[in-house]
């Protein structure tokens, strides 16, 4: 009884001083703005134009004069933004030079154009619609290739995600990719901080703070060599602090992943590391387990990798196992 008293009491304080952050912080004024007047999307050189009329960057892996038979594209994780996946699209280019590859900057991360933005969300589906717009962009490019998505982290959770929010007219992927899947965060954040946050939310959805005030204090070693925040805050699209409604979204987003692995209906593979300090080895199995029996799935497991398998001391093998896949779809 007293335990529970104290969390009460720690839930609280929480509250009561992100509140008083709230009345001094400049962190926490609103970010208004209405969507642009729609305009018709368009795949340009270096951006795109979305479903709304923004700008987002994007980068692509393309042979000159290249007809090919598969396309990816990759969603990146948080912190992190399109050229992440260079390493990976190079090897898949030489592997196999039907593959080509794109990825695109996702809104309210580290390079969206607008910096008021940086670090929030005013709603998944505005991340779904983003993925859609751009995926039907590069299928205009590329009528007769196959489309896969390529999750890794947060990008797991914004593709798998998407997937059952398709807007009228829009088209599936033809397959999809997780890579070091968000399955279990719940278990690394103390439940008195996801409920405060929760709360919080509703009073003060655009206070932002760090990643690293939720978590329970672990250093997230996210490759053989590199901390999380460490790594991170060497780079130019670092983001220090996240809105509470971007953090509560993407908590949302994990609860609903078992539900929406009951519904894909494409081949899947899902790809994780032993020692990912964001997702356990048994959640990920966990999670698989929700695909339908019959589904063309596949998972691989690299017991001595870290979250950032793209960055791993392994991602030869990784990349290997990747492109195998493919070429057996």
């Amino acid at each position: 009884m007293a335990d529970k008293m104290n969390q009460w009491r720690l839930y609280l304080r929480f509250v009561v001083a992100f509140t008083m952050m709230a009345s001094v912080s400049s962190c926490v004024s609103a970010i208004h703005g209405e969507p642009n007047i729609k305009v018709k999307p368009e795949l340009q050189e270096k951006d795109y134009i979305t479903y709304d009329g923004d700008r987002l960057g994007y980068n692509k892996w393309l042979k000159k004069e290249a007809k090919p038979e598969t396309v990816i594209i990759g969603v990146h994780g948080i912190s992190g933004h399109s050229d992440d996946y260079d390493n990976l699209a190079k090897f898949l280019q030489k592997k196999s030079p039907s593959v080509a590859f794109y990825a695109a900057e996702t809104r309210g991360q580290g390079l969206d154009p607008k910096v008021e933005r940086r670090g929030d969300i005013r709603d998944a589906k505005e991340w779904y619609k983003d993925l859609y717009t751009f995926t039907d962009l590069v299928r205009k490019n590329h009528p007769d290739a196959n489309i896969i998505w390529f999750g890794e982290s947060m990008g797991s959770l914004i593709i798998m995600n998407a997937y059952t929010q398709t807007p009228p007219g829009f088209r599936k992927p033809d397959a999809m990719i997780l890579s070091s899947p968000i399955v279990g965060l719940q278990e690394k954040v103390a439940p008195w901080k996801i409920t405060a946050a929760k709360g919080a939310n509703f009073l003060m959805p655009t206070l932002k703070i760090s990643l690293e005030s939720l978590s329970n204090g672990e250093k997230a070693q996210v490759t053989q060599a590199d901390v999380h925040e460490e790594q991170a805050a060497k780079n130019e699209w670092y983001i220090r602090r996240y809105t509470l409604r971007l953090l509560v979204t993407l908590g949302g987003l994990t609860e609903k992943m078992p539900a929406q692995a009951r519904l894909l209906d494409c081949p899947v593979l899902v790809m994780h590391g032993g020692k990912d300090i964001f997702t356990e080895e048994q959640d990920v199995k966990k999670f698989y387990e929700n695909f339908p029996e019959n589904l063309n799935k596949e998972r691989r497991f690299y017991p001595n990798a870290y979250h950032l398998l793209m960055y791993d001391d392994n991602r030869e093998k990784i990349f290997a196992d990747a492109a195998e896949w493919i070429e057996d779809l």
